[in-house]
């Protein structure tokens, strides 16, 4: 299973096509029970997630590894005490994954990469290293020997410019996480209907649907199976509000016939200006 579970959604309202909100406590036991029956095995978290640490450690019955991610911070005892804070609130003495949520705090104080080490060496993280929102950090980390043994980073069908990075890190033994795989919804909106700044992405977006359309696939199954299919990439963290989502984003994964045609057709889909796949700049 290449699933790994995203929680922000459990703490925060998030997401541009979020209409559930914050799931209750009785629909994230509902998740979490599903997930595992899924064969899901890791959730994806973060001190940045509102409560959604506490959350996990009350509610997930210790049934995952889990990977979270601390934020700024100005020096090594602030980050001691975030990895405590973290474990306490999961309710646990060790996480399979620490990473830095941004990577610019690790190219800011490289001397932080010291704190995960001897953390590693205590047995309290398996795997570390660090979020990435563009190419230009991991060429730096690399350089200031900040070597990870997990990343997390954006890809998706129409934003793919981490693609030459993959294959470094897969080089590397790196473990390769993937978020924004429907890049917040917006693959879903309709692109007739899209917020006045995301109106360049409609062609793009109207060309994705109708190459769907014609195939007689959903936007979602392609959005899913594109990254799956990718061999260096070894998780796919998708984000849910409700157990039935999270069972129908697996359905679309299990029920996959293979078709490279539209895969190429789709990579040849042209985007007007770039910066507006990063939900930063929406």
């Amino acid at each position: 299973m290449k699933i790994t579970l995203g929680t922000v959604q459990f703490g925060i309202q998030y997401g541009i096509s979020n209409t559930h909100g914050v799931p209750s406590d009785s629909e994230l036991e509902s998740i979490f029970s599903v997930a595992s029956e899924l064969g899901i095995k890791q959730l994806d978290t973060a001190k940045a997630y509102g409560n959604a640490e506490e959350r996990i450690g009350q509610l997930s019955n210790s049934k995952f590894d889990i990977i979270t991610k601390f934020p700024n911070v100005d020096s090594k005892e602030d980050l001691e005490i975030a990895l405590s804070e973290s474990l306490q609130k999961l309710n646990v003495s060790s996480i399979y994954g620490y990473l830095a949520h941004n990577a610019d705090v690790l190219i800011q104080n490289p001397s932080l990469w010291e704190v995960l080490l001897d953390a590693k060496k205590e047995g309290k993280i398996k795997k570390i290293g660090y979020s990435l929102y563009n190419p230009e950090q991991l060429e730096q980390l690399l350089d200031l020997n900040c070597i990870p043994d997990l990343v997390q980073l954006p890809y998706s069908i129409l934003d793919r410019k981490f693609e030459k990075q993959l294959s470094i890190l897969k080089q590397l033994g790196t473990e390769v996480h993937v978020r924004s795989v429907f890049l917040q919804g917006l693959y879903f909106m309709n692109p007739n209907k899209l917020p006045e700044k995301l109106q360049p992405l409609q062609d793009s977006l109207l060309e994705l649907k109708n190459l769907c359309i014609e195939n007689n696939v959903s936007v979602g199954e392609v959005a899913l199976n594109y990254v799956i299919s990718n061999p260096n990439i070894d998780k796919l963290v998708i984000g849910i509000e409700t157990a039935e989502q999270l069972r129908e984003n697996i359905n679309l994964v299990t029920n996959w016939k293979s078709n490279k045609i539209l895969f190429s057709k789709i990579e040849a889909i042209e985007i007007k200006d770039k910066s507006l796949l990063n939900p930063v700049n929406w």
